[in-house]
Parts: C-alpha cells; structure tokens; sequence
C-alpha cells in the first residue's frame, strides 16, 4: 500500500488554502503537524470556530485512515447525523459507503461510548476505548484511529477539570501504536485559558485548516532555523517568500548576536513537515539558498529533495540535502 504523502492531493480539496488563524494557538512548533501527517499511535489536539470550520480536517482524517486500511471512530457533535457526515466525505471525494456497509468508517457519540455509564470518568472511557481499539484488531483493520468533537463535554455535563486530567493521562492508549485520537474543540464553545492548556497537554498539534501554510523559526543547537508545516502551492506562495525573505534577512553579515561571522550565518530551512510541496515553491526555496550568502542546508523527505534536485539543487555548491524521512514530528 502506498503512503498518502507520496501521491498528489485530492483535487478536491484545492482552493481551500487559508491561513491558519486559531485563536488559542501559540506558534507552531516541532509538535505541529497537518493533518494529512497524522499517524497511528499519535494524540493530536484540533481547535475550529465559524471562520475555520472542521470539515475538511475531518474528511482528510477519515481518508487517511481509509488509506491505511484503519477502523475510523467519529464522534461529532451529539446533532450530526449519519446522513450528513457520509454527504460530508462524500462531497470531498469518491463515496465511502462502501466503507461505511462493512464498518470501517463508524459514528458514534460519547454518550453512546461510555454506555451503559451516564457519567464521564476517564478510567471507563479508557477501558472503552481500549475495547475499541482490540475489536478493531480483530476486525481484521490495521489500528484505530478516532476523531472526538469536543462537545460531548457540554453534552455530558462533564466536570472541564476531569477532562483536562484525562487529556493529560492518556498517554498509555498510545503507547502500543494501535489507537490515534484527535481531539477536536470549537474555540466558541472553551476559554482562551483551557484551549492553550489543551494545545500544551497534546503531543501533536494540527493545523487548523487543510491547505494552511505555517512557517516559525526556531532556534536549536546548530542555530536558528525556518521550519514549513502544511503546503507550499500557489495559493500559499506569497507567504512561503515572506518567511523566506525573513530567514535570509536573518544570515545577513554581521546580523544577529554580536560575533556573527562577517561570510553570513547558515542559512537552514526543515520542509519535512511539508504535506505537499509545488514546483513552483521548491524553486523559491533553491533562489533563496542562492542567494544566502553563506552555506544553505535544507532538510527534506525523500519526494521532497527528488523535487529540488530536478529543479537543480545539484548546481548549488553552497546547498547541503539532508534526508530525513519519518521524522517531522
């Protein structure tokens, strides 16, 4: 079975490019990661309102875990409906009845979940999932993997406080590799102060748009560097070259601490946690490690450095390639 990064998106799902403007969300980390990189074994946390809804998170979510022949749990809100989740995937993309007739794809509800409790209690819904994910097993599927709405909190009239212990003890329902869970809140529904606690306690962040492009620069041991999450195409490049731009501001002579070297500091860029990455944007990249005016080092998958190395990188004397696959989280 081939891996999801390595074929072209849907075309479906172009033109939802947008920055990524959540609220509650501090910058983006070596933690933040899209969607479409969301593995087994992972525990992500998701925030979306009425500008950035979850739709296209969800249907990225659900066809990934298709893709990888997964048993996919979605738990939305209480009010959705069979019928308007499977028109949901299905307007994205081919029709998963299929997937819904043999039970790969499931929706469900916390309520549900936890019978016959009424009452949330982290052990129980520990217990229920760990059943889920076994009954997934045996099924026949590779691992399960769950999208929970956050709303069942209020649906529940759960104790905010219990929540927030359990979404920071989970980690012994991951520890196997056979169970993923995103957790996904509405930034209406929870303060600013339990949403940034909520983003610290996971150990995965999504973006919170399909097509979002995130650029930070981080400063590690060999120096600063630009990091690039999500997808560098068309609809993003303006703000690829910004970040750009600003990188090689930063290895300038004589910029940064006193002592910076009078050649330029390195010019260091990590793409590895790039979904997808155009051709148009890998030659932004390349004019950019040009023009660093000392050496550039790029770290990339293995489709990402076939991509720079057809456009030329192998011209570029000062450009160090470095692949990493497996590693942007």
């Amino acid at each position: 079975m081939s891996d999801p990064d390595e074929v072209p998106r849907p075309g479906a799902l172009e033109g939802q490019h947008a920055r990524d403007a959540d609220r509650a969300r501090p910058a983006a980390d070596v933690r933040t990661l899209p969607v479409q990189r969301f593995r087994p074994g992972q525990h992500g946390f998701a925030s979306y309102g009425s500008e950035h809804p979850q739709w296209d998170v969800v249907h990225a979510f659900v066809r990934q875990g298709l893709a990888y022949g997964e048993k996919v749990l979605v738990l939305l809100h209480p009010r959705v409906s069979v019928g308007e989740l499977l028109s949901l995937l299905d307007g994205h993309g081919p029709p998963v009845s299929d997937a819904w007739q043999r039970g790969q794809v499931v929706l469900s509800s916390m309520r549900a979940l936890i019978a016959p409790h009424r009452r949330f209690t982290a052990a129980w819904q520990w217990a229920r999932l760990r059943e889920e994910s076994a009954r997934a097993r045996a099924e026949g599927w590779t691992a399960l993997r769950a999208y929970i709405d956050m709303a069942w909190v209020e649906d529940l009239g759960a104790d905010v406080e219990s929540v927030m212990r359990r979404e920071r003890s989970s980690q012994h329902l991951f520890d196997s590799g056979t169970y993923s869970e995103i957790c996904a809140y509405d930034d209406r529904a929870f303060t600013d102060e339990l949403l940034a606690e909520m983003h610290r306690a996971h150990p995965v962040n999504l973006l919170g748009s399909v097509g979002a492009l995130h650029a930070v620069r981080e400063t590690g041991a060999d120096g600063p560097q630009l990091r690039l999450t999500g997808e560098a195409d068309i609809a993003t490049r303006a703000e690829l070259t910004r970040a750009l731009r600003t990188a090689l501001a930063g290895t300038a002579p004589g910029h940064g601490e006193p002592g910076s070297p009078a050649s330029g500091r390195e010019l260091r860029l990590d793409l590895r946690a790039l979904h997808f990455l155009g051709a148009a944007c890998a030659a932004d990249v390349l004019r950019a490690c040009a023009a660093a005016p000392g050496d550039a080092t790029v770290r990339s998958t293995g489709v990402q450095e076939r991509i720079l190395r057809h456009l030329g990188a192998g011209s570029l004397r000062s450009l160090t390639l470095v692949v990493e696959e497996g590693t942007a989280c």
